[in-house]
């Protein structure tokens, strides 16, 4: 085998590599995110990485930078959210040391903020992704992500309510 040909071969094996790379990342973060492991979900970004959320209806755009912040916004959601993450597999155009790609999902959740209030939540949508190889390693740099809807279902138990106040009459 000529060293050209070697040479293309180590060329596809490095992307190839990559590709699976990036899919493991993709499946640990939705696996950090559903069982509420924030170091580990903060741990798929770079130390700078951005968990960027696109406004949604009347809600602003939100934007959490740094692991700490990141780490703090994961257990923040995780307190009122337990849900899965059903992902797509990523349109990935790499780049050496750099990576983009379209990833679609779809997310089920339950809340139970009290006895009286309780529910749950879908989202579906993408999120557009920069990754970045840090000291051999894939990880995200930014992730925006775009709702393209959503429902909730909320549930209020009433009875339970009223008898609770009838008790303290």
């Amino acid at each position: 085998m000529s060293e050209t040909a070697i040479a293309a071969l180590q060329q596809r094996l490095d992307l190839a590599e990559a590709r699976l790379e990036i899919m493991d990342l993709e499946a640990e973060y939705a696996r950090a995110w559903d069982a509420g492991d924030a170091a580990g979900w903060a741990a798929v970004f770079t130390e700078d990485g951005v968990f960027d959320l696109a406004a949604v209806g009347q809600g602003p755009r939100l934007v959490h930078s740094g692991r700490e912040e990141l780490h703090a916004f994961c257990t923040q959601v995780d307190a009122f959210y337990k849900g899965l993450h059903f992902m797509h597999l990523p349109r990935l155009q790499i780049d050496g040391g750099t990576a983009q790609a379209r990833v679609h999902f779809q997310w089920h959740g339950l809340f139970n903020a009290s006895a009286q209030y309780f529910g749950q939540r879908t989202v579906l949508g993408y999120y557009d992704v920069r990754y970045q190889r840090v000291q051999g390693r894939w990880l995200m740099k930014h992730r925006l992500e775009k709702a393209v809807s959503g429902v909730t279902t909320e549930h209020y138990d009433v009875y339970q309510s009223a008898s609770l106040t009838q008790g303290q009459s």
